[in-house]
């Protein structure tokens, strides 16, 4: 239709395979501006550098992706340094899938009803303290998978054996136990959180709910300590979610799945909602934790350069 388009984006990989010229926006103002090539070949503001560097690059893997102000600050030098990857025989398996499937029925005409099936013969194991990429396009499921390993959906075929014990035959007082070890962080940080509750309320609850803390001063000190742990200051715990950024609701979604203290951590899209940057600092912040806590991460993502 010979349309002319103007896309508004914060992803550099879609601005570079569909648009001709491109303009750089920062606090209101633009930086540059010129046709795609040139902008990304040879950018001329230190913004623009900043931005393509924050992005993940799929010929590498850094100990911390840079962000936009620690690019500036440095003058335009970035840690490059490789992060090891791979497992090993010796890692230890803290979850093992074994043909695991999950089939929706749905009602069709008056007493008929449609099976669709989501997921067939899914089998994966996942070591300890590692990190494991979950791929595919939008309706491949994914997300079915992460909810299904989490009791969220019923299973309609398989196991997945946690440390051996196959969570899908458990009852649901037994479980109880293992969802406090197994936590997800949604896609949408604007709909994952209540916002009847402060973040406090939002941090405090599973505790309480879980029996963790002896109190409830003891549990909002924990809280506090986790604002802290996420880069958010101690004012957080009083504030509603719309009071915040996308970048810094996921950082509260991801305080409230440590208050259980878990093993495993399943990040279902969890920064594709994000811009470059807040994605870098996110990303940052989960590799530090698995660091420091050796958690176990299923990351599900259609971004490969992410994974």
């Amino acid at each position: 239709h010979h349309m002319s388009v103007l896309f508004i984006t914060h992803d550099l990989g879609v601005v570079g395979e569909i648009a001709d010229e491109v303009v750089v926006m920062q606090n209101g103002v633009i930086q540059e501006q010129g046709p795609v090539a040139g902008i990304f070949e040879k950018p001329q503001h230190a913004y623009t550098k900043a931005l393509l560097e924050c992005r993940p690059r799929l010929d590498r893997r850094p100990m911390r992706l840079p962000v936009i102000e620690d690019f500036l600050a440095s003058g335009g030098s970035a840690n490059y340094a490789e992060r090891p990857r791979g497992v090993t025989p010796e890692d230890a398996v803290i979850l093992e899938v074994k043909d695991l499937g999950k089939t929706f029925f749905l009602k069709e005409g008056l007493f008929g009803r449609k099976a669709v099936p989501a997921v067939k013969g899914v089998n994966f194991r996942l070591a300890r303290g590692k990190t494991l990429g979950l791929v595919g396009e939008s309706g491949s499921g994914k997300t079915t998978v992460g909810l299904t390993l989490m009791r969220l959906h019923d299973a309609t075929s398989g196991e997945v054996l946690f440390e051996g014990r196959n969570l899908l035959s458990l009852s649901d007082k037994e479980m109880m136990a293992y969802r406090r070890r197994i936590q997800i962080i949604f896609q949408n940080p604007y709909a994952s959180l209540n916002p009847r509750f402060t973040v406090g309320n939002i941090l405090t609850e599973p505790m309480k709910i879980h029996g963790i803390g002896k109190d409830q001063k003891e549990r909002v000190e924990m809280a506090f300590h986790l604002l802290s742990r996420v880069g958010l200051p101690e004012a957080s715990f009083y504030k509603y979610p719309h009071e915040f950024s996308g970048g810094q609701r996921q950082r509260i979604a991801i305080a409230r799945c440590l208050t259980m203290k878990p093993d495993v951590l399943i990040c279902d899209e969890s920064v594709s909602a994000l811009d470059v940057s807040v994605q870098a600092q996110v990303l940052n912040l989960l590799q530090d934790l698995q660091d420091e806590y050796q958690l176990s991460y299923i990351f599900i993502s259609h971004d490969l350069a992410v994974v």
